[in-house]
């Protein structure tokens, strides 16, 4: 790879990695897109450009992951008790999402999500919180239904080869976590949507590649290129969610949303939108 694209690389790490540790996603979200664009601009074989984006995505997303909820949990931004209750049914989602992505319509699955978001980040936009409301005691529901919303934020990530914080953030506001804390327990969520993912994609595979310096649908070169830049920008990204005013992060959140609704409908002919962003 020339200079140019070596750079390209470094920017999208570290752009991943403080979006990570502000929000409490996993990055993928500018990643996956991100790594799409280059891996054609370093001519790999169009008809694999997207599953390799994803692959690698998730192996990178393990260093993002690792960095950004350790920095969390320096700052006690996350909520332990729910991360112990939905693991489970996360990781059974994230390997289920994998193994159908390949047979489900992906029209659908837009259309569902986009609305979903689209929904979610409006609800965000209009909805203002008093200073007390930040404080309110965290309540969520039972195992049973934890791991539900686990196994669709899994299934999510594994068909996107994305983080869960687009589901995962909304669902812990739902809790009555604050922004703070949302941002940093669904930091954690990432970890092991990244791990059982990567798995995935390394050893799940329908179709394998020939492409050089690859398993599966992980890019290797890429994975070493932008990791590293990632775990130097989640701490950055997490020190300024400390610091950034709760409902700003919000703000910032649910115009996030919307943009990746928009760019998900567009998906399903529904809008006119050519926003390259998942």
């Amino acid at each position: 790879m020339d200079p140019l694209s070596l750079g390209l690389f470094a920017v999208l790490g570290i752009a991943a990695g403080t979006l990570a540790g502000l929000l409490g996603i996993g990055g993928g979200m500018l990643i996956v897109p991100g790594l799409f664009y280059l891996f054609d601009l370093i001519q790999l074989p169009q008809e694999s450009l997207m599953h390799m984006a994803a692959g690698s995505s998730m192996c990178i997303m393990i260093c993002t992951a690792a960095s950004s909820t350790w920095a969390h949990h320096r700052q006690e931004h996350i909520q332990w008790s729910i991360f112990r209750t939905i693991i489970a049914g996360i990781a059974v989602g994230v390997v289920s999402g994998n193994l159908l992505a390949n047979r489900m319509p992906t029209q659908l699955l837009e259309l569902i999500f986009g609305i979903f978001l689209l929904v979610v980040s409006t609800k965000i936009f209009f909805e203002k919180k008093s200073e007390d409301a930040e404080e309110q005691t965290v309540g969520a529901p039972g195992i049973v239904p934890t791991s539900a919303v686990g196994m669709v934020i899994g299934f999510k990530s594994g068909v996107l080869g994305i983080g869960g914080g687009a589901l995962s953030v909304p669902f812990l506001l739902y809790c009555g976590l604050p922004m703070k804390k949302a941002s940093g327990t669904s930091a954690s969520f990432t970890l092991p949507i990244a791990i059982v993912g990567t798995l995935s994609f390394l050893l799940l595979s329908g179709n394998q590649t020939a492409i050089p310096w690859s398993t599966g649908y992980v890019y290797w070169p890429a994975v070493l290129l932008v990791a590293p830049f990632t775990m130097l920008g989640a701490p950055i990204g997490a020190k300024f969610a400390g610091i950034v005013a709760p409902e700003k992060l919000r703000t910032i959140f649910a115009g996030l949303l919307l943009v990746i609704s928009m760019r998900m409908l567009s998906g399903t002919g529904l809008i006119a939108w050519d926003f390259p962003l998942v």
